[in-house]
């Protein structure tokens, strides 16, 4: 019988969430708004959300259940956690989150549409496409794991827990749009640490220490469960560690990347990116334990998915139970709510404003956002309701569409100024089609199928970027415009504020809708949040 207090606490943060809907909402006029908080993002927040938004279901539920079903080889997924920040944050946080004020982009198809000047459209259908398949499983994904939690962890039935699940992430984000998105992962970050560190102090208290945790997970476990490589041969371990490339996935992750467009100081990414390591790092080192735990004191559980709200209630009094049991649901709906918001706003602004109705006043495109979010909602609903499967399977073959079906577009379009209109829609067919049919296969000659489809179809997706861009170019914009935009969101923060700081100088150089005295005035910090983000690139050149 769940105490009477883990209901009173988990009533309690389902308030809490609305209520920061309602606050979201307030601050909430434009599309802009909506979708990216007005760019207001602080470099904390902004690590925090974009972490909390891209692992949290999958570091509380998928790989708790990972660990319990293969034992000690399933760790050697933590190794390739971290290159994972250092390639999204430092390949792509700094100049996407530049690139995208530069050219007034709040979306992924916005931008890679802006980029390459797509006046038929076909970039921004071809990018919505991608996102609308695959963001729609992922968050069906969330839901199932969602309503499993609440159901064990609130003795609810599953129904009953699959319908609060939906219906919250749904209400606030619909509300709150980013903003309210951004403040839950934030509370959400906070409570997935205090999980990370409280349980798995429990698990060795309650078990009698490390040594003897690993002891009985040694006496219990099965010798393919306590082996490295979990019982297979050096060629089996080989295409095994094909998920080294998950890395690569992270750079297509909208969720993610929205996060970098949606920061204030995009040159500050890099201490973005030390806030998103340390708190992988604390849940890595922690979720372990938990399931090894709870291979000694949970043996047989059947949904391995609840592995982890099951631990929570064998370790801990109700009325931290509770909490954490939150923080556990709070996981998973904080990556669900940037999920729907991210798929909603690519129907919603790169659909119906991008090509429907271009003239749709800010109302009609908030509108029209809220809408989406509520379609797709219920639709990944019945997705999840209907065709239920493990939450890690889910989430991997998501992850590996997404990252391979705009990874390489994003990250081509930022560096490259070859890149091509024709190319980036061939790299995204290319990537879509690779993982849906990478995923159906399985064996063939050498193992070859067993390889995670990422690696695949990341690859075969730049290539066939490179290759179309070089056949059917040049860009449609000028390579020397593209060129200066390049070199521009690459340049130091302080080359910005020097830059910025000459254009002062010149009266005659800076736009005359602008109060030169009070930029003259302005500090650094004012000249690097507010002037260069406002400006366009002519205003940023170097004084002669």
């Amino acid at each position: 019988m769940v105490s009477a207090i883990i209901y009173a606490e988990f009533i309690i943060y389902l308030l809490v969430l609305l209520a920061i809907g309602v606050y979201g909402g307030r601050l909430t006029e434009t599309a802009s708004d909506y979708l990216l908080g007005g760019r207001k993002l602080n470099v904390v927040t902004a690590a925090l959300s974009e972490q909390a938004s891209l692992w949290s279901g999958w570091l509380v539920v998928g790989f708790p259940a990972l660990i319990y079903a293969n034992g000690v080889s399933s760790l050697w997924w933590m190794v390739w956690q971290i290159p994972l920040g250092i390639v999204t944050w430092g390949l792509l946080a700094k100049r996407i989150g530049r690139y995208s004020r530069l050219l007034d982009s709040l979306t992924i198809p916005g931008f890679l549409s802006a980029r390459h000047s797509d006046s038929r459209n076909l970039i921004r259908l071809t990018s919505t496409l991608v996102i609308g398949i695959f963001m729609t499983g992922y968050i069906a994904g969330q839901l199932l794991a969602g309503a499993s939690a609440i159901a064990v962890g609130f003795d609810l039935s599953y129904d009953l827990g699959f319908f609060i699940a939906l219906s919250v992430v749904v209400v606030y984000t619909v509300m709150g749009g980013f903003t309210a998105s951004s403040f839950t992962d934030v509370l959400q970050a906070i409570l997935m640490t205090a999980f990370a560190i409280i349980v798995p102090i429990a698990v060795i208290l309650t078990v009698g220490g490390p040594n003897e945790l690993m002891t009985q997970f040694n006496n219990a476990a099965t010798p393919e469960m306590t082996s490295f490589t979990g019982g297979r041969t050096p060629y089996e371990f080989l295409i095994f560690s094909t998920i080294a490339v998950i890395a690569l996935g992270g750079l297509g992750q909208p969720h993610g990347v929205i996060r970098y467009m949606g920061m204030e100081r995009p040159s500050k990414a890099g201490f973005s990116m030390v806030v998103a390591i340390v708190f992988m790092l604390v849940a890595l080192i922690g979720i372990p334990v938990i399931s090894l735990g709870a291979v000694v004191m949970l043996p047989g559980i059947e949904n391995q998915d609840l592995v982890a709200p099951m631990m929570i209630l064998e370790t801990l009094p109700p009325w931290l139970a509770g909490f954490l049991l939150a923080g556990s649901v709070a996981a998973i709906m904080s990556t669900a709510d940037s999920q729907l918001l991210v798929a909603g706003s690519a129907f919603g602004e790169d659909v119906y404003n991008g090509v429907v109705n271009n003239d749709a006043s800010d109302r009609e495109i908030l509108i029209a956002n809220r809408v989406s979010v509520i379609a797709l909602g219920v639709l990944a609903g019945v997705w999840a309701y209907t065709t239920p499967g493990s939450v890690h399977t889910t989430i991997l073959f998501a992850w590996a569409g997404l990252g391979a079906g705009l990874g390489p577009a994003l990250l081509t379009s930022v560096y490259w100024k070859k890149t091509t209109g024709a190319g980036v829609i061939a790299g995204m067919v290319t990537g879509l089609v690779t993982t849906v049919v990478w995923n159906q296969l399985s064996g063939g000659p050498f193992m070859l199928f067993d390889v995670y489809e990422l690696l695949p179809a990341f690859t075969l997706a730049l290539l066939a970027i490179i290759l179309v861009s070089l056949f059917t170019g040049p860009p449609k914009r000028r390579e020397g415009v593209i060129e200066d935009e390049l070199n521009e969101i690459a340049k130091p923060l302080q080359e910005e504020i020097h830059l910025a700081r000459g254009r002062q100088a010149s009266s005659e150089s800076v736009s005359s809708t602008m109060d030169t005295e009070t930029l003259v005035a302005a500090t650094d910090e004012e000249i690097a949040s507010t002037y260069l983000s406002k400006t366009k690139l002519a205003d940023l050149s170097t004084v002669e």
